[in-house]
Formats: C-alpha cells, structure tokens, sequence
C-alpha cells in the first residue's frame, strides 16, 4: 500500500494513514471541504457506489452528481442532458493550467497519492466557486418557490389576513394559561412563551392533521431549540421563563454550504421565538416578509435565543435564511436553574456514588441524567399527567414509584436532580425533527414538539444537550441520544437521518489515530501537538486523578490567575505584593523573588503549568519565570504562617453570589483558589531559596463544613499537584446540607495543638514561632454557634487570629471581619488582614 493511500488485497478497501502529518491533513481537509465534495471523491478513493447528493438544492445537486460520476469514470461525465451553465462550469475541470503544464481535476482528487493539502487547495480555488454561484441560484429559485406556495395555499391574500387577524383577536381572548401555540389559525405559531405539564407548548388535536408551525427548505432534521426556562413552580408544576430583554441581532461567521431557508406565519405586534438547531443562526439581512417596508426586525435576547418581530396587527407570511456558525462564540453561561421539592432517595444514592467515582462535574451530569432515562418507560397518555398533577408536593416521588413519562416529565426529574449538583442547566422547549412534507422540507409542528435539558460545561465552557427522554419517542433519534450522553460529536452530524457514511473516517476516528501516531512519538511536531496532553498526564499521575479531572484543573487554575481588579491588574500580582511586605530583619545578602515574570524578564523556570500551556498556545514569550535580584536585608529567624480554612459547602452555597450572579460555591472555589495559589506560590520560592530566604515558611489546612465537618487538606507546607487537586477537589463538591462550623473549628483546633506540640519538642520561643491564622467562610451562621464562639474564644486565648468572614450578611461572631457583600473580595480583603497582623506583632518586620 502507498502512503496515505488504499487498501486493494480485500474486498471492502481499508484507507490506513501511514504517518502523522497525512492524517493531520486529512482532518484539515475535514474541517474545510463540505460534506458533499467530500463524499463524492472519497466514495470513489474507497471504491464504493457513488453517493446521491441529497441538499435538496437542484442546480447545486445535480453539480455534485457530474463531480462524482466525473470522479469515477476519472474523466469528464457525459453532460448532454444537462443546464448549459453546469457544463460551463465543469468542462474546464478537465484541464486546469498550471505553472508546470495542465491538471485533470478529476484524476488529480481521486489518485491516492495527492496530498489532502492539495485536493483542499484544489478544492478551494476550481470548485467552491461554481458551488458558491450555483447555490446562490438554487436559494433565489428557492425562495421564489416557497413564495408562491405561500400564496397559493391562500386563495384571497388579502381577505384571508383579514380573517386570521379577526381570529387570532377571537381565540387570544379565551386562551387564558394554556398558550398553545396552535391556538390561533393553523400555521400561525403563538408568540405566548409557556410549556404545560401535558408535554409541549403545542398539543395536537386529536383527528386533525398537524399544520407546519415552522418549515425548513432544504430538509434538515434533528434538535431545534426554542424556548429556555430555569424556573420551576411546584404549585402550577409548570416552567418559567425571565422576561426577554432584546438587543439588535448582528450576523456572524457561517458555513454557506449549510444555508436553509425557514418560513412560515408570524403574528403582528408581538415577538416570535424561532427554533434553531444547536450552533446554527439567521442572517438578519435575509429577514424577507410581506410586511410595511421598516416593520420587521431580527432580535436576540439575554439567553442568546432568535426573535423575529413585526410591528402592527395581522398575519404575515416570512422567510429567513438559516446557517452553521462557522466558529462558535462564548456562550451565555447557564445559571439560576431553580427547582424544589422531594427527591427520591434513589436518586440521592445515585448521586453520592457518581460523586464517589471523583468524575468531572459534566461527567456526574451526563450519568445521572442518563440514569434517570434509563429508568424511565415512555408513555403519552392522559392518565399520567392527571395522576402526577394530583399532588404537587409529591410529584417527583410519584413520578419515580410509577417509572413512567413523556419528555416533559422525565427531563423535569431530571432538571431536580441535577439541581442536587448546581445550578447551572436549563429546562429546554423545541422541536425534534425527522420528518418532511410533501415538497421535502422539514416541519415543525405539534407533533414532534419536545423538551431536554441543557448543562454547563465547565471544561468547554459550552451548554450540553442532555434529554432524558426515556426509548420510544418516535420524535427522537435515540442513537444522538446516546451520543449527547457519551459527550461523542454526531456522526454525520444532525440533519444526515439515514445517510450513510461515504467518507474514509470520521472526525473522531482521524482524531484518534492523530493520538495513537503522537503516543508512538511520530516526529518532532507530535511532541509539540502534544505538550498540553503529557502536561495533563504528568499532573494526573502526581495527583492521582483523571486526565480529564487533570484538565478540569489547570484550566480552572489559568482562569483564576487571570483573574483582574478594576484596574485591569492581575489580582494574583497584587497577592504576591502583598506577601512579599512580610520580610524579616537581619543582616545579609539574599535573592528577593520578583515574579512571575515573562521568559525574556526572567532568570529561571517557576511555574512549568503555565510556562507550557502558553508555549503550546503558540505563545513566544511566556509568564511563568522568576526574577531572583541580589539585595541586602535584615534577617531573623521566624516561624511563618500557618493558615486554616474553613469553607462553606451548605446547602445555601448553591444561591447566586450578589456581585457576580454565579453559584457562591463556585465563586468561593475560583477566589480560595486564586488566595491560596499566590500565597504558596510564596512558599514555593522558600523551598527553593532555604533558610536564607526572606519570605517565611508559609502552611495551610482546609476543612469544610457541608453535611459534616471534615478536613480535606492536613496542615502543610507543599503546593504540588496532589494538594492543589485535594483543595480544588474538596471546593469543587456539591452542596448540601447543613454549617457545621463548630466541627470544622475543632478540627482546626486540634491542629493547632499539634502544630505547637511540636515546636515545643523543638523548644521554639514564642516570638520565633509562626502566626496562626484562622478563618471561616460562610454565607450565615453556624448550625451550632455557641460551640462555634466557645472554640473561637480558646483558639484566641493561644494567640491565634480568628477571623468569622460572613459573606452577603452579618454574623453576631464576636470575631466576626467586616460584612463581605460577595467571595470574590475575600483574596485581597484576607491578604491585606494577614499582613496587618504582622505588623502588629513585628512592626519592624513588614515593609510596608
């Protein structure tokens, strides 16, 4: 076999990469060469039967026809019956001039031996522009089409508008709560934004044909999202939704091999939510309805969601073209999902033993939703919605001793027990599509209405599809089901429902076979490509975690360095400034460490994590070095700091921050996190200096006060990987339970008593002895605040420093800091607490 070429000895060729940079190329050829070209040169590579192209698109289709066949019989296909403007188009393929003579396009894209850098280069400069024109024609001939058929299915425009408005006024008088979207003419969706407890906003009626609330020329199947709702009212067991608040849409980046064009009926005076599948938007240019001249908009809202709008009263007919963003922006980050009532304690075990497994947050998400799935059986009938409406209060309970639902129920039960976890998912209302009309376009309609779920990737950054809708859906594709839950892209991708794979590999399999080629050290570039995965290894092994927890990890740690005040400064610089006031008083010449530092400021390596992540980030000058200068000092000998935490990890801890909006658990994470990393970072540079060095020996102990007290990082001098993924692993939990504060302060105690054992043992003096600082973290009182003050009130009468940090209320603590209105002012307001004390136990020790 050649290189990067065909398999020939068997039946069914095998396309096999022998290197690294073909299989790069190939992904590269992928990623920017459409399906449908794609298809029809690998098809004839594999040897197989020729695809039929099936956009929908005539001119277009019959294009990639006579591409494919002219690909086969490796010459120009017979074009005879063909548009003249196709055969001006393909016939110069057969002779293409080059600088070193003439090229068959045809022979040149099917040989084995052309590179994929090529066949893309050929791609790009001899096809995508006739595809480019020719799907220009077919969308404007399309569109024209859909205009007529829009016309002629009302027989007198004119009257008919007439009509429609005088029913939609009729109907929306008695509409009351229900907001079915079919409850104004067929066709014409309800802009009244609610989902019931019988399954979706949209009920079809019994007997009568569904009419297309929405429809989508060319045919594309699959999850369109419509409507996003984070609150649930156990009274009404019905979703909510906050009110939208509009901005002007713009347009963005996309993939113009993925036009569609969506049409239908929009209702005057009110604004209408379109459904879009998952990384797809509208041109607001291409908004095109028969409607006075300056009346139509194109919206977004808060959440990200499409609007369309048009002033005045009636029925409008429109059209809008929809495409596949061609890179995918920062989303909205999902929060403020809020959902009560009993949870099974099935469902409790369950989420104790995913959390046991230490899995990703996403990971837990993805298995307890699917769990629920899975325990479900799928049913529609009447019966349950009365049954499970009959008692509010005991509705999940219900729900879960009879085992039976249809999407709306099942994704409800799942959006209470993902709540167990964060607040960060949302209860979602759209569409699934797998069906056409007779003209072949896609259509939305009562029938296959539907509900899932969506979840915050922290990982990503990015909301995840999960619908624990349970097997039986006629509505749903249970294999992307399964794929959304394995966290697999699809294969094909939405929209290619009975399609087969013509292609030489998928996305996923190239991109494991570039890992296998890197693993088994391909040449120097792989060792480049792959510096982040050893770094991710490297800590996971040293950690003893995942690869995946590893990732999870660093990237929260970058994140937190990157952190900035008001200024625009770093707060982990100002943190080191800070700790770098404490100095000690004696006599003689030391480095003084200055960082960290770009590579080209810098004298050595401090920080290899993010000295790394910025070199395979193609970053030329680096952070992560240390500046060492020579100075001259005074110095003593002196005992350090030692610090002990105590964190919040109470039920309450799931509430948004008042500062930030994000979930106070997560807030207290990244600012304990940014604290304790500048301040080791500290102790660090001791280590590595010895006794000569000016900056103290700094420790640290972390307990946490969730259902119980418990310590989760013993007293210590080290930040390596194993005590960073042990602090971050420990704020990362979910919240529950109670404050146990008076626990987590008899831990400290306890080790406080043996931390001064010792130096007794060594008969350290007390002023040679290190400072001792205590604080506690939560956002209200302790469950025990008696005993909470009494152990307070011992730890004080040894010398050590208590600090209650009350965030977002007032404790009655007689230790009680000043009143914190969110956790991301604990990092600075506690460095500067820390560095007062020790000016006031040695003034002449801190340089202020």
């Amino acid at each position: 076999m050649k290189e990067g070429g065909i398999e020939t000895e068997n039946k069914k060729p095998e396309f096999r990469f022998e290197d690294l940079s073909t299989a790069e190329e190939y992904l590269k050829w992928k990623q920017k060469v459409p399906s449908g070209v794609r298809r029809c040169v690998e098809s004839t590579m594999k040897g197989g039967e020729l695809p039929s192209s099936q956009t929908g698109l005539i001119l277009t289709d019959q294009f990639l026809d006579a591409l494919g066949e002219s690909l086969a019989k490796n010459k120009l296909a017979d074009l005879s019956r063909m548009d003249t403007r196709m055969v001006n188009l393909l016939t110069p393929l057969e002779r293409v001039g080059t600088k070193g003579g003439y090229l068959n396009v045809f022979e040149t894209l099917r040989n084995p031996d052309t590179s994929w850098n090529l066949k893309r280069k050929i791609f790009e400069t001899q096809i995508k522009p006739s595809l480019d024109w020719l799907r220009e024609k077919d969308l404007a001939d399309l569109a024209e089409k859909i205009r007529r058929e829009q016309n002629e299915n009302d027989k007198n425009p004119e009257e008919g508008q007439n009509e429609s408005e005088d029913k939609s006024e009729s109907e929306n008088e008695g509409e009351g709560e229900s907001g079915n979207q079919e409850n104004n003419q067929d066709g014409v969706p309800s802009p009244n934004e609610k989902v019931q407890p019988g399954g979706d906003t949209r009920e079809k009626k019994e007997g009568e044909p569904a009419a297309a609330l929405f429809s989508v020329s060319p045919f594309f199947g699959g999850y369109y999202k419509q409507l996003q709702f984070n609150r649930f009212d156990g009274n009404t067991l019905e979703w909510q939704k906050p009110e939208n608040e509009f901005r002007e849409a713009i347009a963005e980046e996309y993939e113009s091999e993925s036009t569609r064009i969506i049409f239908g009926k929009i209702q005057g005076g009110q604004p209408l939510s379109l459904p879009l599948p998952a990384g797809w938007m509208v041109d607001p240019e291409s908004f095109i309805v028969d409607a006075p001249e300056g009346s139509a908009r194109v919206l977004r809202n808060q959440e990200g969601l499409w609007y369309l709008s048009v002033d005045g009263t009636g029925v409008f007919k429109y059209q809008i073209r929809a495409y596949r963003k061609q890179m995918l922006g920062e989303e909205v980050e999902l929060k403020e999902g809020q959902i009560e009532g009993n949870l099974p304690s099935e469902l409790k075990e369950e989420i104790k033993k995913l959390e046991e497994k230490r899995f990703s947050k996403v990971k837990i998400k993805r298995e307890l939703v699917k769990f629920v799935r899975n325990n479900l059986k799928y049913v529609t009938s009447d019966e349950i919605n009365s049954y499970y409406t009959q008692k509010p209060a005991e509705v999940f309970e219900r729900m879960w001793q009879r085992k039976e639902a249809n999407c709306y129920w099942a994704n409800t039960l799942a959006a209470r027990a993902l709540s167990e976890i964060d607040d960060q998912w949302a209860f979602i209302s759209g569409f699934s599509v797998r069906e056409k009309d007779e003209q072949g376009n896609a259509i939305l309609h009562s029938g296959n209405g539907h509900s899932w779920l969506e979840v915050w990737d922290d990982l990503s950054w990015r909301a995840v599809r999960l619908d624990a809708t349970p097997k039986g859906d006629p509505t749903v594709d249970e294999e992307q089901q399964e794929q959304d839950f394995d966290g697999d892209p699809p294969a094909g991708g939405e929209g290619d429902y009975g399609e087969s794979d013509d292609e030489l590999a998928s996305e996923k399999e190239i991109q494991e076979k570039i890992k296998e080629l890197q693993k088994a050290g391909a040449g120097k570039q792989s060792k480049k490509l792959t510096l982040l995965d050893m770094e991710n290894a490297r800590f996971a092994d040293a950690a003893e975690c995942t690869p995946a927890q590893a990732q999870e990890f660093l990237r929260a740690l970058d994140r937190a360095r990157e952190i900035k005040d008001t200024r625009g400064i770093p707060i982990s610089e100002l943190l080191k400034l800070e700790w770098k006031k404490i100095v000690i008083e004696n006599t003689s010449e030391k480095n003084d460490y200055r960082g960290p530092v770009r590579m080209d400021e810098g004298d050595n390596l401090e920080d290899p994590v993010s000295a790394r992540i910025d070199i395979v980030s193609k970053e030329f000058n680096p952070t992560g070095f240390e500046k060492l200068e020579r100075e001259e000092k005074l110095e003593t000998e002196f005992g350090g700091l030692s610090v002990y935490f105590s964190f919040d990890l109470s039920g309450s801890m799931k509430d948004p921050d008042s500062a930030s909006g994000r979930r106070k658990a997560d807030v207290q994470r990244d600012a304990g996190l940014l604290f304790t990393d500048s301040l080791m970072q500290c102790a660090y540079i001791s280590r590595q200096q010895g006794s000569n060095s000016h900056v103290p020996p700094l420790k640290i102990m972390v307990t946490l006060a969730s259902e119980t007290g418990e310590t989760k990082l013993p007293l210590t001098d080290k930040w390596e990987s194993k005590e960073q993924w042990a602090f971050y692993a420990a704020l990362n939990q979910l919240a529950r339970g109670g404050t146990p504060t008076a626990e987590t302060l008899l831990l400290i105690e306890q080790a406080v008593e043996r931390e001064n054992a010792e130096l007794d043992k060594k008969k350290i003096s007390k002023d040679k002895r290190p400072l001792h600082y205590v604080v506690v973290i939560s956002d209200g009182a302790p469950n025990d605040f008696d005993t909470a003050e009494a152990v307070c009130t011992r730890l004080a009468a040894k010398g050590v420093v208590v600090r209650i940090c009350c965030v977002g209320g007032v404790s009655e603590s007689a230790f009680a800091a000043e009143p914190i209105e969110s956790f991301s002012q604990l990092p600075e307001i506690l460095s500067q607490d820390i560095t007062g004390e020790f000016k006031k136990l040695h003034p002449n020790r801190i340089q202020i």
